[in-house]
């Protein structure tokens, strides 16, 4: 493990990039389509369309996946392509030394939804395959790719719809100038399946005509399946090995809009924030950018606000600047379009030379920008790369020329500020808020009972589960929602209590530019299962449209992000049990760093049919839960008078138990006097701290999966150990240990 108490700040570089498109395999093959202006879109003939008038599409035919993928879901065959060719540019595909100290992020919308969709047809209708299940989890193509490329390092799955491939860069980023990867693969994939084109087209956001981004005549976006990914390392990483650096990544940032689960901010505000951050984080002035790769999707109202967007960041200067969207000929590539954006990025300033905007022939006069809509040839130096999602999701990156960046990627802080706990906030089987469930939990009491809420098609006896109250909104300071998915409503309801305690309301958080990051191993699949039931019984033409916005994996995050007027650092993990201990690491890095004074992080999963298929024998009965802590620096505590709850001493992240516990303790600098374990991590934790009490909360509440780490951390504090504990969660690849205690110094 690579982390220290205070990183140094490093260089970060590309070094290997790899695309699967409609135009074929490869970067050469999509940059030569993009610069004959030659379109991606086709006819869509997946599967029957039943009726559904939007009929174009990015379709990928006559692929050939790598040896092992022949049979994979087109999904993951389509990743497994990207990262080959990437790993293989960046000199790693036969260095199995260095690929066994490579991370992964895997970035998608709907993961393998095309294989796993079959899991969620309603009992007694044909085609129904429960044992598919394991694909309706993110985890399970980033544990395929790890496996069949060597990937020794961390595995975090990410999520944040469109603006996920952006998002796992600036994830990877982060992880390597805190000191806690040396290496990153990221790959963005997506494939079109009938859950997410019936979903896609209920919005309306689609064109039947072509996509025309920033022309008058623009009437929406098409959707194109594929995959990109890039290999992000440290500098001197890519020098020791002598590699050839493509690029560097100098800024990046995410955030949320905070205004609307699928429509832009007015003005773009949530696009100006990230890019504006971005460029503070490289160190460059908004004068530095020679380039605009733009998010782009031809809709009427992103182009608008992001041409807004725009001109609030570069002022009179943006008419000037180069601004290029490959949506116009590629379309919109859902979870990999941020990736694929970065690679054309990358290859731009490689080449001097920027590819076309497609089908703009009459320029908007509201989209007062310097379009590009034939190739290009400019010195390029720097370009900064938009993108968002729905759910108001945004991120962005700044990439330049090898030695032509900024001063650093991180700004030094010496020392790091203390980062303190104000909120805190539950819900779990234990009870319905955080004096319900630390009275139980001191009682020692199992609250696991046989499942009421819904039945499980094919079995005699409902099993036992650890089922959570339904939570009063209300309490929480929730406004009323027309609906709201299980794991939402649990997420919003801790995240009131969390933010009540700490004293604070939405004004004062879009004050502090606060951010949220959430965790979730099953994300919404309580809607996805509704919404997709009826697709079979009614048909692909009368599903819900306000459904499908609510069965993404980021939906609860991004829902509390525009509650509470959270438009700071934002994202969502989605691994199996790491999930929201992931979140709280990078919450406390980012703080640290001085990238954020307070940032809410936590973790929701729910019981759901889909999910309980997946279970597997012996494993702890399934529960369900979500927890959020308030971090902030000690420094913005104190200046709004609040009162501290407990420090968070040390974080640490690592592929075993061992690696992530050592890297906590000496980031904290205490000794741990109770260990709070799920049950991958008992053994380990047991053999680490003989004599300290190993703690085990899935006993009395189940398995809350995705929710694990923070509800440990929640559930430790509450309970009012007289010393600093220990919270160690463990999954393959992903292993997080927490060190808190109610000691503030």
């Amino acid at each position: 493990m690579l982390s220290d108490t205070t990183p140094l700040p490093v260089s970060l570089v590309i070094t290997g990039l790899g695309a699967v498109t409609p135009y074929g395999a490869g970067t050469d093959t999509l940059w030569q389509a993009l610069l004959r202006g030659e379109s991606a879109i086709s006819d869509m003939d997946l599967f029957g369309l039943g009726g559904i008038a939007c009929t174009r599409a990015g379709v990928i035919r006559g692929y050939v996946p790598p040896a092992g993928f022949e049979t994979a879901p087109r999904a993951s065959a389509f990743a497994a392509g990207a990262c080959r060719e990437a790993l293989l540019q960046a000199g790693l595909l036969a260095d199995a030394e260095a690929c066994a100290e490579t991370a992964l992020i895997t970035a998608s919308n709907f993961a393998d939804m095309d294989a796993g969709e079959a899991a969620l047809i309603p009992a007694g209708h044909s085609g129904r395959a429960i044992r598919e299940s394991r694909h309706c989890a993110h985890a399970t193509p980033a544990a395929t790719l790890a496996a069949a490329f060597g990937l020794g390092g961390l595995r975090l799955p990410l999520s944040l719809s469109c603006a996920s491939g952006a998002a796992a860069a600036a994830c990877a980023a982060e992880l390597i100038a805190e000191g806690r990867a040396r290496r990153v693969l990221v790959v963005g994939y997506d494939a079109l399946s009938r859950f997410a084109w019936s979903g896609l087209c209920s919005l309306r956001t689609m064109t039947r005509d072509a996509v025309r981004p920033f022309d008058i005549s623009r009437s929406g976006t098409i959707f194109t399946e594929g995959a990109a990914a890039l290999v992000i390392e440290r500098a001197d990483a890519c020098a020791a090995r002598g590699a050839a650096p493509l690029a560097s990544l100098d800024g990046w940032a995410t955030g949320n809009n905070g205004h609307h689960m699928t429509a832009p901010a007015p003005r773009g505000a949530g696009s100006e924030s990230v890019m504006r951050e971005a460029l503070a984080r490289a160190g460059l002035a908004p004068e530095a950018v020679d380039h605009i790769n733009a998010h782009g999707t031809g809709t009427k109202p992103n182009d608008a606000t992001e041409t807004q967007a725009i001109q609030d960041l570069f002022g009179a200067r943006s008419a000037a600047i180069p601004v290029t969207s490959v949506k116009g000929l590629l379309g919109h590539m859902l979870g990999a379009a941020g990736s694929v954006e970065l690679i054309v990025s990358v290859l731009s300033l490689r080449n001097g030379l920027i590819p076309p905007t497609g089908n703009l022939q009459t320029r908007d006069p509201e989209c007062d920008l310097d379009v590009v809509t034939v190739p290009r040839a400019l010195p390029l130096r720097c370009v900064l790369s938009n993108s968002a999602g729905f759910g108001g999701c945004n991120a962005a990156a700044v990439l330049t020329n090898v030695g032509h960046g900024g001063p650093g990627s991180r700004k030094d802080i010496c020392p790091p500020p203390p980062v303190v706990i104000t909120g805190l906030g539950v819900v779990s089987a234990l009870g319905a808020d955080a004096e319900e469930c630390a009275a139980a939990f001191r009682e020692g009491e199992p609250a696991l009972f046989p499942l009421a809420r819904f039945e499980l098609p094919g079995t005699m006896e409902p099993p036992l589960a650890g089922e959570a109250p339904d939570p009063d909104l209300a309490a929480s300071g929730v406004a009323p929602k027309p609906y709201l998915d299980r794991a939402s409503l649990l997420f919003l309801s801790a995240c009131g209590q969390a933010f009540r305690q700490a004293g604070l309301n939405a004004e004062r958080l879009a004050a502090l530019h606060a951010g949220i990051f959430a965790g979730t191993a099953w994300g919404c699949l309580g809607t996805a299962e509704t919404f997709f039931a009826d697709y079979m019984v009614k048909g692909p033409r009368l599903v819900k449209p306000f459904l499908f916005p609510h069965a993404y994996s980021n939906t609860a995050v991004s829902l509390a992000a525009m509650e509470w007027s959270l438009k700071g650092p934002h994202g969502n993990f989605v691994s199996r049990a790491a999930a929201s201990g992931v979140a709280l690491v990078l919450a406390f890095d980012l703080i640290r760093a001085g990238q954020a004074q307070l940032i809410a992080a936590g973790g929701s999963d729910a019981l759901s049919a889909t999910r309980l298929a997946a279970a597997a024998g012996g494993e702890p009965p399934p529960g369900e839960a979500a927890a959020v802590a308030v971090l902030e620096s000690a420094s913005a505590s104190a200046a709004r008078g609040a009162r501290p709850l407990a420090r968070l001493f040390g974080c640490g992240l690592g592929v075993t138990p061992q690696e992530a516990a050592g890297a906590a303790l000496a980031q904290a600098g205490v000794s741990p006097t109770a260990v709070y374990v799920n049950a991958a991590a008992r053994d380990a934790a047991g053999a680490l701290f003989p004599g300290i009490p190993v703690i085990a909360p899935e006993t009395l509440c189940g398995d809350v999966q995705g929710a694990v780490s923070a509800l440990h951390l929640v559930l430790a504090l509450l309970a009012a150990h007289d010393g600093p504990v220990l919270i160690l969660t463990a999954e393959e690849s992903a292993c997080v240990a927490l060190v808190a205690g109610h000691a503030v110094t």
